[in-house]
């Protein structure tokens, strides 16, 4: 996020000292450091003394996805185990149909509570609700305010939204309690009184 280089090798020859698995996140680094783009790795030349390196091929790659590099038996595991938990959950939905009803009426729920209170939610039709604030530096110290008091809501500003479509970003699960989505409307109802936004 800085734009700094991350001391690699000083941090390989720790997890080699220490016998700790090595994992570097290369999503800055793909396509901008080492020969021809090839990560920070190769950058500073610790060719297998990385055990898992992963990235993203939507920054300077310019396309879509991600990539995990590693041993063969960790790929392989990873196949089966992303597999396996694909399976498992269409099963549950295929099962448990409440779920997605507890889903939706937790929904109806919050949104219902955050327009009563007189937040802007825009065109939510989904349990990802914004609360629009309209500036970036209002919605950072928004969220900041709600994580104090107990409840994490991202703030989300310029260059991700238009600066006066900066937001908090909440969302809503089944698993939530009516008492847990209380709680957050009561939150979101004192701080945003407090900082001016209803």
């Amino acid at each position: 996020m800085e734009g700094d280089i991350a001391p690699l090798p000083q941090i390989v020859e720790l997890a080699e000292r220490y016998g700790a698995i090595m994992m570097l996140d290369d999503a800055h680094s793909s396509g901008v450091l080492g020969r021809n783009g090839r990560g920070t790795v190769d950058h500073y030349g610790l060719h297998g003394r990385v055990d898992i390196q992963v990235g993203t091929l939507s920054k300077a790659i310019g396309s879509l996805g991600g990539y995990v590099c590693g041993t063969r038996t960790l790929i392989e595991h990873l196949y089966h185990r992303v597999a396996a938990c694909c399976i498992a959950a269409f099963e549950v939905l295929e099962k448990e149909p409440r779920l997605i009803e507890r889903l939706w009426q937790n929904t109806r729920f919050f949104k219902s509570g955050l327009s009563r209170l007189g937040f802007n939610t825009g065109a939510s039709e989904t349990p990802i609700t914004p609360v629009i604030v309209g500036k970036g530096d209002l919605a950072m110290r928004f969220s900041d305010e709600l994580f104090k008091e107990g409840v994490f809501a991202q703030g989300i500003g310029y260059p991700t939204v238009p600066e006066a479509k900066s937001r908090i970003r909440t969302i809503v699960t089944a698993t939530h309690s009516r008492e847990q989505l209380q709680f957050a409307l009561d939150v979101l109802e004192k701080v945003g009184k407090r900082l001016g936004i209803i």
